[in-house]
């Protein structure tokens, strides 16, 4: 069956759905970082001396959530050069495989003290690898 090309191809629209995916997930990491009942855990957290490693992972995390869903929107429109495209893949892949692992062990973690369920967490590690795998299908021809 021959593929259809131009802006209706499915790699562009696996490009266009993943990308918008990581931007608004990134965006609402944002915003679920800076709600008032965010604020107030992280702060009475600070007072008790707790350690603030993942509220800087969780920014850095979102940053790169949102630069990894600009580049996979814009890439297939011919905006990027081919070897900024292909770096950006790789980096992207990268990002979000360290993701996977990092949630996917801080999950078992919160699961081993029963403050996740076991469902939620199998749903969390299968939409990373189901995002990982749409990643590995729109990588850049040699």
């Amino acid at each position: 069956m021959p593929k259809k090309s131009g802006i209706a191809s499915s790699t562009v629209l696996l490009s266009v759905a993943v990308g918008l995916f990581l931007l608004l997930s990134g965006i609402q990491t944002f915003i679920d970082f800076n709600s008032p009942l965010e604020k107030a855990a992280r702060g009475l957290g600070g007072m008790f001396g707790s350690d603030q490693t993942s509220a800087i992972l969780t920014i850095v995390f979102a940053v790169l959530k949102i630069a990894s869903g600009a580049v996979l929107l814009i890439g297939p429109f011919g905006l990027l050069t081919e070897g900024i495209r292909n770096l950006a893949f790789w980096i992207i892949v990268g990002f979000w495989a360290v993701l996977t692992v990092w949630v996917t062990v801080a999950g078992f973690g919160a699961l081993r003290s029963n403050q996740l369920s076991l469902m939620k967490w199998l749903q969390d590690l299968s939409l990373n690898v189901a995002i990982l795998a749409a990643l590995w299908q729109l990588k850049p021809a040699k």
